[in-house]
């Protein structure tokens, strides 16, 4: 059980005006590091929006010392490209990668990615699926909603709680098991994370009794 949870806030409704990003690691099972950082959005998508400090509180003054997304990127990129990457919707945190580096004049890089938010739809039935709602059916702590390293960890540690349920052992093993499959960023078999047939996962309401592992197979 190896991979990397990734959130990202953008200053503006721009995808590629990334503003913050923190960054998960799991190894074997367990959280093994955590790091984040403030950044300057690219110059091409560099003004702030109220509406989007208005969910993460961050504004331009916040990020004035912070290091210009180029300067930042490659040691963003040595952490992503170290393991799978998932991400709560990781359409939009993949879009920010795509479009950040576009703006900034990079390569966009190829990434094996999973979304928490689709799995969480194949193992829960809840209301909504928003993280915040998604982490407290795991039983999974959030304290800041919408810091990028607060809503990495509690995206990675939701994965850990539903492949804790379902009794797999690895990313790959617990998206298969609810009928999902991994998506890659870019390349010919470029994909999104999808649904791609029956789960064997019966979804559980939190609060009910969970079918033990051996119910699944």
């Amino acid at each position: 059980m190896d991979f990397v949870a990734l959130d990202w806030e953008t200053a503006n409704g721009a995808r590629g005006s990334a503003c913050a990003v923190g960054v998960v690691e799991v190894r074997d099972g367990r959280v093994a590091a955590t790091w984040s950082t403030l950044l300057r959005p690219p110059e091409r998508f560099g003004g702030f929006d109220a509406a989007n400090t208005a969910v993460h509180g961050l504004r331009a003054d916040d990020v004035a010392t912070a290091p210009r997304f180029a300067d930042a990127w490659p040691d963003i990129e040595r952490r992503l490209s170290a393991a799978t990457v998932v991400a709560h919707n990781a359409t939009f945190d993949l879009g920010v990668i795509q479009d950040s580096t576009w703006a900034a004049g990079l390569p966009c890089p190829r990434l094996r990615f999973g979304c928490t938010l689709l799995l969480a739809r194949r193992h829960y039935d809840l209301p909504s699926y928003t993280l915040d709602v998604v982490a407290e059916a795991a039983g999974v702590r959030l304290d800041r909603h919408h810091d990028a390293l607060s809503d990495a960890r509690a995206a990675a540690e939701v994965l850990l709680r539903i492949a804790q349920d379902c009794g797999t052992s690895s990313v790959n093993e617990t998206f298969a098991l609810h009928g999902v499959a991994l998506g890659w960023s870019r390349g010919p078999d470029a994909a999104p994370c999808r649904v791609v047939g029956r789960s064997r996962w019966e979804r559980s309401t939190p609060g009910q009794d969970v079918p033990a592992p051996s119910t699944l197979w």
